[in-house]
């Protein structure tokens, strides 16, 4: 189902479930007559029902905030008060008349609710602002608060002087005011989900049970507001089931993800290990080797002790992911040393290293610097060089590679270097970071990563 499909089924839901409440109200004003809730007697059998679940849902989702990492103190608040505010309604007042209750406690009960519902209404704003990152300020979060007790001690004060309604439709101005806001940030950043139009539901469905049974008390509708709690209530018991269903749904997709991920990345891993080592490389070390035990036993050793720290790295490579930027200098001074025991010209390596406290890939750097000595000629000319260079700015790292060689068509990558793509893919997989090319013929090359902090070294 597309967004558009999504969002008419929610705003239709949402019309129902916010006057559907007054209009079963205004009909049973008109005919005096008050309909039995589905198949029960009384709505006092349902009522218990409906409280039993919603108990449950809190037990679920404390527990949940300590196994559920997703879980967060706004779920728990949200069926917390969802609880309480059902429980104080009109049908629970009705049901301790039936027990020959005092005739204050309906007065009681009544502000209290209010209370919860201003509770709920604010956990469900905080839950949006949190999930979806909205950009509800401090300071209009203390407004909103502050505002709520204010229209909250108004509806208590004014009460016994039937103006309760003043205070009950000012947070109502207040509540509409915050929602209307985060409303177009979530639309106008496309992050609306099913998450977000069930639990908007939610909210509405408890608006459409405060608002009938406000007009009702207030008498601005002659009819009883018995009975729409417990229909509410059994409302919020569905969206709650669809809400775990999506959270599940949501979580196996996730593993799925996670799965897919992983299988691909090990992909990527072991091509990129396949492709460090090339016979090629490893046949003309060994005999670079053995040529210069034939001039020098020091010279020999020295190569050999080169050859054993490159391999060593190959091999460490299996079971590692990420490792600091300095130890992945050392990679790269072992690689350029192997070069240049075999180059007529050794290549002339700049290391322009301001800040190394970050980590990335295994040798991921590896196949710029061999793309460079390959391609750029770089030894050809008397001030050619490779440069690599890491500095920290305010936004990121910046980490560099560059050449000042002949330059090449950065088209033909894809072609050329199965190195080079690997290097991306470990980037972004691992990262979150998208190696940049910048090659202009007879320039030069300039290999360039910005580097979070988030992915700094701990």
């Amino acid at each position: 189902m597309n967004k558009n499909a999504q969002r008419a089924i929610a705003y239709f839901a949402n019309f129902v479930l916010l006057f559907s409440g007054v209009i079963a109200a205004l009909i049973s004003a008109a005919c005096d007559y008050t309909p039995k809730p589905f198949f029960f007697d009384s709505t006092d059998v349902l009522l218990i029902i409906v409280l039993c679940f919603l108990a449950v849902f809190v037990l679920v989702e404390i527990v949940s905030v300590f196994k559920i990492s997703d879980s967060t103190f706004h779920t728990v608040l949200t069926s917390l008060a969802l609880f309480c505010y059902i429980f104080f309604s009109d049908d629970f007042v009705n049901l301790l008349r039936n027990t020959d209750a005092p005739t204050y406690l309906a007065q009681l009960f009544d502000s209290i609710q209010f209370g919860f519902f201003e509770l709920l209404t604010l956990s469900l704003v905080y839950f949006w602002n949190y999930t979806y990152a909205l950009s509800l300020k401090k300071r209009h979060a203390i407004c909103l608060m502050v505002g709520a007790a204010l229209c909250f001690a108004a509806y208590v004060g004014l009460y016994f002087v039937d103006l309760q309604l003043v205070g009950y439709f000012a947070y109502w101005i207040e509540l509409c005011a915050v929602l209307l806001v985060q409303y177009r940030e979530v639309y106008r950043n496309g992050k609306t989900d099913f998450s977000f139009f069930v639990t908007d539901t939610l909210l509405q469905a408890v608006l459409g049970l405060s608002l009938v049974e406000t007009l009702c008390n207030a008498r601005l509708i002659h009819s009883s507001a018995v009975g729409y709690a417990s229909f509410y209530g059994l409302v919020c018991i569905v969206i709650f089931f669809l809400i775990y269903v999506a959270f599940a749904m949501r979580t196996d997709r996730e593993a799925l993800k996670a799965s897919k991920y992983k299988l691909q990345y090990e992909t990527v891993k072991s091509e990129a290990l396949r492709a460090q080592i090339k016979p090629h490389f490893v046949f003309n070390s060994l005999a670079v080797i053995q040529s210069l035990y034939h001039k020098s036993l020091a010279d020999g050793d020295k190569a050999t002790n080169l050859f054993s720290k490159h391999l060593r790295a190959n091999v460490e490579a299996v079971n590692t992911d990420l490792i600091p930027f300095e130890r992945e200098l050392d990679n790269i001074q072992v690689y350029i040393d192997l070069e240049n025991m075999r180059q007529e010209h050794p290549f002339n390596v700049i290391f322009d290293v301001d800040y190394t406290d970050f980590e990335i890939p295994v040798l991921s750097l590896q196949p710029y610097i061999e793309n460079a000595i390959r391609y750029s000629r770089i030894n050809e000319k008397p001030d050619g060089y490779i440069k690599i260079s890491s500095v920290r700015t305010d936004e990121d790292i910046l980490l560099e590679i560059s050449d000042n060689g002949v330059g090449f068509d950065t088209a033909s990558i894809s072609d050329k270097s199965c190195g080079i793509r690997n290097s991306h893919e470990r980037f972004s997989m691992l990262m979150g970071v998208e190696p940049q090319i910048y090659s202009k013929q007879g320039e030069g090359t300039v290999v360039t990563l910005h580097i979070p902090f988030a992915k700094e070294s701990q």
